[in-house]
């Protein structure tokens, strides 16, 4: 049976990088062996699924049904964001949400331009800092804000979370700040269309085994609002 072209298309714009799914609907109007050519750059199990899937719509002669469906609704969503929960902790018998590890991975493995990166304790995975890796060596700009000792006497973690990996960094300089101020933001933000906001310190305990609760912000005004917002803030200096 072959599956229902709106639906998926509805999955596709939810789910997929908005850059992949562009040219995912590009593919299925030129037909299936377009379609097929796809499978070479769909790393994520998101996207080499949404190619199967095109593939068997295009061969039943649905892609141009599909392609278009698709399109309006990658319109829609640049102007009307898709807020979806993240969550770490216990699993829930109701279904809404996603892993925040791996929604932090795939966002990294999505970015093509810039990467945004807030964080207060940072103890990155080997996986988070791979992803990092591979980014900065496909030419995305990556900005980090790290708490530091040096600018919070009260913070005891890691100076560098991320050796090795090129990248410009912010500080909140001490004497700007009020007194036992800490920089406590957590927030990643991706080529400026997609945001993720929420509790979790990038650690392993709260990526993976605390009860965290973040919200992934995907297209809309917003992730672009919180990379001008950080980027110009008056109190905060680039380090050498």
């Amino acid at each position: 049976m072959t599956p229902n072209p709106a639906a998926l298309a509805r999955q596709w714009a939810r789910q997929l990088p908005e850059d992949f799914a562009r040219r995912l609907a590009r593919a299925m109007r030129e037909g299936p062996d377009a379609t097929r050519a796809l499978q070479q750059s769909a790393v994520l199990p998101p996207s080499a699924a949404a190619v199967r899937q095109a593939v068997e719509l295009t061969e039943a002669g649905q892609g141009q049904y599909a392609s278009g469906a698709l399109t309006a609704l990658l319109d829609l969503v640049a102007e009307q964001p898709v807020i979806t929960p993240v969550w770490t902790g216990p699993e829930s018998e109701r279904s809404g949400g996603r892993l925040t590890l791996a929604v932090l991975a795939d966002l990294i493995n999505e970015a093509r331009r810039e990467i945004l990166l807030v964080s207060y304790a940072t103890l990155p995975s080997v996986e988070i800092r791979s992803t990092l890796s591979d980014a900065a060596a496909r030419g995305v700009t990556i900005t980090m804000l790290l708490e530091r000792h040096a600018d919070n006497p009260q913070f005891s973690g890691y100076g560098d979370p991320f050796p090795g990996i090129s990248a410009r960094h912010l500080s909140w300089s001490g004497p700007h700040r009020p007194s036992g101020a800490a920089m406590h933001a957590k927030v990643l933000v991706v080529d400026r269309h997609v945001a993720l906001v929420g509790s979790a310190n990038l650690t392993g305990y709260g990526l993976e085994r605390n009860l965290e609760c973040g919200l992934l912000v995907r297209g809309g005004p917003v992730p672009a609002a919180l990379a001008e917002h950080l980027l110009h803030m008056r109190e905060l200096h680039l380090l050498e």
